[in-house]
């Protein structure tokens, strides 16, 4: 059996070449969100309350088209349905966990941490399956903590293009 660290470790490392995909995706996300009129806080909220990339670009552009708050909701609710699938997908290997780490996965779970875990937890490896979610664990919060950043730096850059904007029509 893996120890929980092992298996921490071993997600987080399974989720790193996703990154090359994930952060263009979470920088384009914050300059976005900008562009649409959400303030860089309400931005970077909706990155850490939201963490579900189609959704919020959805929600953003709906939001900057004035859409109703029920349009919003309905939409990125539908938008994310495949995650029942994936939670239902998942439920078995994580049914020995308490509940507190259920609610905690179930936050993390992305299409790219759903494709890393059930890749392990399907791994007819002969190991233990008490270890499995830390596992989960390392993906999803590799995944979060990387999208935060790039929303963050999305955000960052979004400010400065209008400065360099102006800052170019001044030279010409």
């Amino acid at each position: 059996m893996l120890s929980s660290r092992t298996e921490f470790l071993n997600g987080a490392k399974a989720e790193l070449p996703i990154l090359l995909g994930v952060l263009p995706f979470g920088m384009i996300y914050g300059v976005l969100a900008l562009q649409a009129g959400l303030s860089p806080a309400l931005a970077l909220a909706m990155s850490s309350i939201v963490f579900a990339g189609s959704s919020q670009f959805i929600g953003t552009q709906l939001m900057a088209q004035g859409a109703g708050g029920f349009v919003i909701i309905a939409t990125t609710f539908v938008v994310n349905l495949r995650h029942a699938l994936y939670s239902a997908s998942v439920a078995p290997f994580i049914k020995h966990v308490p509940m507190r780490w259920k609610v905690l996965l179930a936050y993390l779970l992305t299409d790219e941490a759903y494709a890393a875990t059930i890749t392990r937890f399907t791994q007819p490896d002969g190991s233990s399956a008490l270890n499995r979610h830390w596992f989960y664990f390392g993906a999803g919060i590799t995944l979060w903590a990387s999208w935060q950043i790039s929303t963050a730096i999305g955000i960052f850059v979004g400010q400065l293009i209008p400065l360099a904007g102006a800052w170019t029509s001044r030279w010409r």
